[in-house]
């Protein structure tokens, strides 16, 4: 059990609202009256029925929480997005994506926002990790989108899409 601190609780409102924002760029919906009905553990968890995604908003400090967010996957049968906003340093969102396997489910970490000059959004690995670099996700109406084409191969424009995902994130959390 967590003590409610006013940081935990500034945190828990920037991870929901990266969330939200990255499902409004995707163009998802989120239903209030889901058809899929989860045990207490994942209730919180958002379900999006057209992309068959749970959207998990997390503050928890490490992988550990995927354990838990893996369980949620497998009574779900479907893939998990999970979003967490940065604590310190530079203020952007790190997400986690699993996809569900039959067998098992398959994690790809440290992806962050990037945006096009047209705002297409996709999640591309973090220049600072080296987790599996040529995998990338494109955030589109209906299922994450796999990708092993980047959105550019000009590193000046991943830079520049990263700068322009963080000053709309910055938008969205009232940071201008």
């Amino acid at each position: 059990m967590y003590i409610v601190t006013r940081e935990r609780a500034l945190a828990q409102a920037r991870a929901l609202s990266g969330a939200l924002a990255l499902a409004d760029l995707a163009g998802w919906k989120i239903e209030r009256s889901s058809s899929l009905i989860l045990a207490p553990p994942f209730r919180n968890y958002l379900h999006i029925e057209q992309a068959q995604l749970l959207l998990v908003p997390s503050i928890e400090p490490s992988r550990g929480d995927l354990e838990v967010v893996g369980r949620g996957m497998r009574e779900a049968r479907c893939d998990a997005l999970v979003v967490k906003a940065s604590s310190e340093g530079h203020r952007t969102l790190y997400c986690a994506v699993g996809e569900w396997l039959r067998r098992d489910n398959h994690w790809r970490h440290a992806r962050r926002l990037w945006l096009s000059r047209t705002n297409e959004a996709w999640l591309v690995a973090d220049p600072m990790e080296y987790e599996e670099p040529e995998v990338f996700y494109r955030l589109a109406a209906g299922r994450l989108r796999l990708s092993i084409d980047p959105p550019t191969y000009n590193h000046g424009e991943i830079a520049a899409g990263f700068a322009r995902a963080d000053a709309y994130l910055a938008a969205v959390w009232g940071d201008r």
